[in-house]
């Protein structure tokens, strides 16, 4: 906690411009770190949610999420016991893209450091990748993007408490 105190003081000392925002977070599962590299993070509004899995056969049937590549490893230098918080945290287990690599997924809000850039950049065009997600019998697609620009750096994460 005093590394996130530290980080808040940080960020206001430096006017840096933070955002939260609530979402659907998946990551692959692995044994060797709990503490994925890379997650991916759907912005929305958990509090429709109820029921994760009710959520998914509903939602994903229908409407394909847009899933955001984030590069979430160094957010351990903030928050040291983010490996103890993603491993208590609730989860549905999920098969990815046609191999159907097992992912967890979970709620959580996320803080990002929108800070504006002071160089000027040529805008870079998203592609959008269409993934098969498997869920028990059922499969949904969703729409990947890697690593978007105008999300920020993601800087926090804080686990929502929410019903599987």
């Amino acid at each position: 906690m005093c590394s996130l105190v530290s980080y808040l003081a940080y960020a206001e000392a430096h006017n840096m411009v933070l955002k939260c925002m609530d979402g659907l977070i998946m990551y692959p599962v692995m044994e060797e770190t709990p503490i994925p590299h890379y997650i991916y993070f759907m912005p929305m509004d958990i509090t429709d949610v109820g029921s994760l899995s009710k959520f998914l056969n509903s939602h994903f049937l229908y409407l394909p999420g847009t899933f955001y590549v984030l590069y979430f490893h160094p957010i351990r230098w903030i928050l040291p016991d983010l490996g103890e918080t993603i491993r208590s945290m609730p989860c549905l287990p999920v098969g990815y893209g046609q191999s159907r690599i097992l992912f967890h997924m979970s709620c959580g809000r996320m803080t990002f450091d929108v800070t504006p850039d002071k160089t000027i950049r040529e805008e870079e065009k998203e592609t959008v990748f269409r993934v098969p997600l498997y869920l028990k019998e059922t499969s949904f697609f969703i729409n990947v993007v890697e690593l978007p620009d105008h999300m920020g750096t993601p800087k926090i994460f804080e686990q929502i408490d929410f019903e599987l």
